[in-house]
């Protein structure tokens, strides 16, 4: 049993709760909330480095979701108030990491740690309130992350919703914030409904046909895996009545998780909350929170209910993912106000994310795990340096006076360029990787969804140099707001070296990715040989005769 997992989820909910209280009393403080955050970094680190060691004896499992490290203490074992044929469902609590979790944690760990050291120079007040509750939507995001277990899964995904609504309005727009985290709430209690209710209705299926009585992805992953290739083998009724059992509760998980995703059109609560909270907490929201969706669905939706989703909903999913591409791009163009336009660009890539997991092959659903990843890291670094402008820009946007700008910050300017590169997409940084890979998997799938997703990469790079062009270079610099701080100075030391940090990264994943690629590879694998088969039995017209590399 693996102590690191739950050390690694308290660690920062215990320190989140110390300096809460300690601050309270003397000042301080801050510093040892960014130390913590240090600190949960490289337990994330560590993360990584045992479940890759762990990846060898995992890939001769046969179940799509297995962890290569757990902790599953016997002593947590509840009963749960549903009962089939007598028989007590229980949920045992369960955390483990796979080499897509394990990636995801990393990303948690890496993204709090530097919004934690730019909160040092941001935030102007109530620094170690706002520091402790990074610390617990930390611990919370990670037990997503690490959750093995329906039950799990589910606690750790709706309690985040807490901190993220403190953050939202304790330091975002005074005016605006309220509304906004208003907004937010309202959608995702919309999207916790029809979750809850699919993932009962999952468990009272798999407990119905026979499985054991748990609600662990290992089981019912397993189960799900059998129950499909009976179903292939038997001939349509079966077949049919498959589908049938799966297809209602497929749409209930992907509205639920696709409020998350800001799939369209349950998109709107996105621009909103982007544009009023402080850019820190936009930069966590954006980065990491924004992925709750996309992991459910890998999580769930693919390796538990593939054939509901291949028969109901791949085609349309996909397409909407290509439009919100398309749309997020062609928004962005119009906008003025920066932070608009970065919100848009953050729905235009989660669009390639979506395309990615709809083609349901080895191409695509690994474009969009590494993409996961890369757009995190990304739009991180894009939404903190948005904080350092805000600090000498009030309003930012494409004012004359906001104009010019790289001369008055050159650092600041080179950062800005190297990340629009990279989310532009540009070869050798890391956006290019999960982008090529999501629209290869859907050349398989569907020619047109792929030409409209050519078209965003197109559009993406044409946003991203009008910022570059007009921000940075549109004028000689000279002017300024009237309402913006007295702050002339480039980023300090601290902030350049995060920042230089996550550009290496990027820069080291664009040119050799086969690292992150190898650790989700074994769990891509055991996810296609339930996706793919379903989605070629769903549409035996389109071009997936081609042979994938999991074939």
């Amino acid at each position: 049993m693996n102590y690191l997992i739950p050390f690694t989820i308290l660690f920062p909910l215990a320190a989140g709760i110390a300096i809460f209280v300690a601050g309270s009393r003397g000042k301080g403080m801050a510093p040892v909330g960014v130390v913590a955050t240090g600190i949960t970094l490289l337990l994330s680190i560590l993360i990584v480095y045992q479940t890759f060691e762990g990846l060898e004896s995992e890939r001769t499992a046969s179940a799509p979701v297995i962890p290569a490290i757990s902790y599953s203490p016997d002593w947590m074992k509840i009963d749960l108030p549903i009962s089939i044929s007598g028989e007590q469902v229980h949920w045992k609590l369960g955390f483990g990491a796979d080499g897509i979790g394990a990636l995801m944690v990393f990303l948690t760990g890496l993204v709090f740690a530097a919004a934690s050291v730019f909160a040092l120079g941001q935030i102007k007040h109530r620094v170690h309130q706002y520091l402790a509750l990074l610390l617990v939507t930390e611990s919370l995001l990670l037990g997503v992350f690490l959750a093995m277990d329906l039950v799990t899964f589910y606690i750790f995904f709706e309690a985040v919703l807490l901190p993220l609504m403190m953050l939202i309005n304790g330091w975002g727009d005074p005016k605006l914030a309220l509304k906004a985290s208003r907004k937010f709430l309202l959608f995702t209690l919309a999207g916790s409904v029809p979750m809850v209710i699919g993932f009962i209705g999952l468990a009272l299926q798999a407990n119905g046909q026979g499985m054991p009585s748990g609600v662990d992805f290992q089981s019912l992953s397993a189960f799900a895996l059998q129950q499909q290739e009976n179903a292939l083998e038997v001939g349509p009724v079966l077949l049919n009545d498959y589908v049938g059992r799966q297809s209602w509760i497929v749409w209930l998980l992907l509205l639920g998780f696709g409020i998350k995703l800001a799939v369209l059109p349950l998109h709107t609560w996105l621009p909103s909350t982007y544009a009023v909270s402080h850019p820190n907490t936009t930069a966590v929201i954006a980065s990491v929170v924004a992925k709750l969706g996309v992991f459910g669905i890998v999580r769930v939706v693919l390796p538990l209910t593939p054939m509901g989703l291949a028969f109901e909903a791949q085609m349309l999913f996909g397409t909407l993912g290509a439009v919100a591409i398309v749309y997020g791009a062609l928004v962005a163009l119009s906008q003025t106000d920066l932070r608009k336009v970065f919100a848009y660009s953050s729905i235009s890539h989660m669009g390639f994310i979506t395309v990615g997991l709809m083609s349901l092959n080895m191409d695509g659903i690994s474009g969009a795990a590494i993409q996961m990843f890369n757009h995190g890291v990304i739009t991180c670094s894009m939404f903190l340096i948005l904080g350092l402008l805000e600090q000498r820009r009030s309003g930012l946007n494409f004012r004359m006076e906001d104009l010019g700008m790289a001369a008055l910050y050159p650092r600041i300017a080179v950062l800005l360029v190297f990340f629009t590169l990279a989310g532009a997409g540009l070869p050798g940084l890391n956006g290019f990787v999960g982008e090529l890979l999501a629209m290869m998997g859907m050349t398989r799938v569907s020619a047109a969804i792929t030409a409209v997703a050519v078209l965003g990469t197109v559009l993406g790079a044409w946003y991203g140099l009008r910022i570059v062009q007009r921000l940075l270079f549109g004028s000689d610099g000279a002017g300024r707001s009237k309402n913006a701080e007295d702050v002339t100075t480039d980023c300090n030391a601290s902030e350049l070296a995060t920042l230089v940090c996550m550009a290496l990264l990027c820069l080291y994943i664009g040119v050799r990715p086969a690292g992150p690629m190898k650790m989700i590879e074994s769990d891509v694998k055991r996810l296609v040989k339930v996706t793919e088969p379903a989605s070629k039995k769903a549409h035996p017209q389109m071009d997936t005769l081609a042979q994938s590399p999991s074939n």
